[in-house]
């Protein structure tokens, strides 16, 4: 497939994983690039305003307008979205802190908490998410859970009720704090006020500059909410459960201005 009709896929999906979307994106920006370097920018700028919640994308493409070689700068970034050390880190965060009788509960999206269970622990889950991510949510995580049951945003009491701690992946993260989709920002915050603590997982690419994660709150709209870091009890990154504050200032993604301004 031409590396234009990829980018329209990757332009048009909303049903896969942040780091299945970065690392097509970088293979085919990369592709592109080895053709023709000054498609890159405008290719980029298109592809983060059809996805302005997506971190990984962001960073992929943040990392690839800056490059003088986009063919070697692609593999380098695939191959760390692919190679995330943060599920690691979960797992053993969660080994370290919580048993298999503790309730774990979490929000959409479950990428990195699937592949933490999948290396390490078993334990009882429950799932907060709109109808159609909660069904896929359920099917990945539910051969590496004990029990998974599933609840609506609008079921939060319901779901939080014994619950030792909820697992939050934000579409993207910076500074300023957590972007996530807006019913579930109401989660997050319901379980502040009730004790719960919440962890935010930051796997590779969803911490970005404030400039690039205020422009895509810009394109994202009223479709999500801006979290503070003060409702975050621990950020897990790929340093292991640690400070949010640190975590969320400990970006490996370029500046990116060139991003910020619009395609024609």
């Amino acid at each position: 497939m031409h590396p234009i009709e990829r980018l329209r896929w990757i332009a048009r999906t909303d049903d896969e994983p942040a780091t299945t979307i970065a690392g097509e994106a970088a293979w085919t920006l990369g592709e592109l690039g080895s053709e023709d370097p000054a498609a890159v920018l405008t290719a980029s700028r298109r592809l983060v305003e059809r996805q302005p919640t997506c971190g990984p994308l962001w960073w992929v493409c943040a990392h690839l307008v800056a490059s003088a070689d986009p063919f070697e700068t692609a593999r380098r970034l695939s191959a760390e979205l692919y190679s995330d050390p943060v599920p690691d880190r979960l797992a053993e965060s969660l080994a370290a802190s919580f048993t298999s009788s503790d309730l774990l509960a979490a929000t959409s999206p479950v990428d990195v908490l699937q592949q933490a269970l999948h290396r390490r622990g078993r334990y009882r889950l429950r799932l907060l998410a709109g109808a159609r991510a909660l069904r896929r949510d359920l099917h990945l995580v539910g051969s590496v859970a004990d029990e998974v049951t599933g609840f609506e945003p609008g079921e939060v009491d319901e779901a939080l009720e014994g619950a030792s701690v909820l697992l939050v992946e934000p579409e993207l993260a910076s500074p300023e704090g957590l972007l996530v989709e807006e019913a579930l920002g109401q989660v997050i915050e319901v379980a502040h006020h009730r004790h719960v603590p919440v962890w935010a997982l930051l796997g590779t690419g969803r911490v970005l500059p404030l400039t690039l994660a205020t422009r895509a709150r810009e394109l994202a709209g009223d479709r999500v909410r801006l979290l503070a870091p003060r409702l975050v009890a621990v950020a897990v990154d790929e340093t292991g459960a640690g400070d949010v504050a640190r975590a969320l200032a400990s970006s490996s993604c370029p500046p990116g201005a060139e991003l910020t301004r619009g395609a024609a």
